[in-house]
Order: structure tokens, then sequence, then C-alpha cells
């Protein structure tokens, strides 16, 4: 959750208040699959958690990630089912909330409910962007985009080293984040190394020209609703 301005203390009020247990999930283990149902909604502490959906080919398609501070199953509060799989990239930590359904939470909690109607708000901002890129961008375009977003993200919780991004994605990942195949990732990665734009390495990517970045994607970070 990046930023709710003067909400942010009532928030973390209610988190306190409604606050369970921590539950620790081991890398590339399922946190909820798609069409079971989410009891609680959590908060991630620390770690990535995909967000996608499966195939039955085997193959996937990720649709979002989250990263510390976001909240996850909070369509738990309208849905029955989850509408897609949760599972942890890295090892997780999150905390369980116990939060109450209907009014109540409106009533008694309004930093909560605030928070989760901006994390459905950006969810639904972030899917539109998603229908963008596997639809009208290149590949070259979705790449330099994906990373623009992951540089605002990271940086707006204070997870950006420099210009280095640190992260557990490899490029398998990145296949299922674009909809395009592993060998195109990669090729993709060495144009932008060549361009000197971009460098690829495990665990990390050097953005050497973030300004370039942003104008090959025609980046604008208005969706992700930071600010």
């Amino acid at each position: 959750m990046t930023n709710l301005g003067s909400l942010s203390d009532v928030l973390v009020r209610d988190v306190k208040a409604l606050a369970r247990d921590r539950v620790e999930i081991s890398a590339n283990r399922a946190i909820v699959k798609e069409n079971e149902r989410c009891p609680q909604i959590y908060m991630v502490e620390s770690g990535w958690v995909f967000r996608s959906r499966g195939l039955a080919s085997g193959r996937r398609q990720i649709v979002n990630y989250a990263l510390p501070g976001d909240i996850l199953c909070a369509d738990s509060l309208l849905f029955k089912a989850s509408s897609f799989d949760l599972t942890a990239r890295t090892p997780v930590s999150l905390i369980r909330i116990e939060a109450p359904l209907g009014s109540e939470l409106f009533d008694r909690h309004p930093g909560l409910a605030a928070a989760i109607a901006w994390t459905m708000g950006q969810e639904d901002s972030i899917l539109a962007e998603r229908v963008v890129s596997l639809g009208r961008r290149d590949s070259l375009e979705k790449l330099a985009h994906a990373l623009c977003e992951l540089e605002a993200r990271l940086s707006a919780i204070g997870q950006m080293r420099g210009r280095t991004i640190e992260l557990p994605l490899n490029q398998e990942d990145f296949a299922d984040i674009l909809g395009i195949s592993v060998i195109h990732v990669n090729r993709t990665f060495r144009r932008l190394s060549e361009d000197k734009t971009a460098e690829y390495r495990k665990g990390a990517i050097d953005l050497l020209d973030r300004d370039r970045l942003a104008e090959i994607s025609a980046f604008d970070p208005a969706y992700l609703h930071l600010e």
C-alpha cells in the first residue's frame, strides 16, 4: 500500500486492531488458488507475490504482482472465490487481517476500508494497462513499460537502490508478464543492453537510461495512482 495520505495513521490503527497473526509462505507455494475461497485478507509484510491465471496447457499469464504493503484477497469481501492464483514468488510474510463485512468495515475501520477500495481500484487500473501492453505494444515497448512500472512501484516503497532494480524475477517470469516467449524476452533485453538503456543480470536490472525507457514505452505512471 503506497499512499493514502491523511488516512495512513487511521490505516495503521485499523490494521493493528484487526491483525490476527503472521503467516509465512515459502517460495513458489500457493497462497490462494483460482476458484478457492480466501477467508481473510492479507497485507504483505515482505516478499513478492504473483497474481496470475493458468491455462489447461500449464501456461500462465501473470496479471500483477504484490509488494510489501500491498493488500491481498480484497475481493474476498465481495466474492465467494478468487478469480486468480496468488503464488509466493519468494518467501513471503503476510499479516492476516480479519476484516468485518458490510457497513461495519466502513463505520468502524475507515482507514482499512479506504485501503481496500484503493487496492481494488489500482488493480483495475493495472489490469487495463496490461491489456494495452498485451494487445498493442510491441515487445520492446512492453518490456520498457514493465521496467518503468517496476521502478515506480519499488521507489514508492523505498526499495530502489540507485538506478538498480533488485528483484527475484527471471526471464521466464517476464515472459509470463509480457505474453511473449522466453527467447523473445532474452532478445529484447539484449537489445536494451546494446542500446545502453537497461542491463539484465541475475537478481537485478540496471536502468542505464530511465528517460529512454519511458520514451520507448510512453510510460505515464498516473495509472498506478501513487500520488
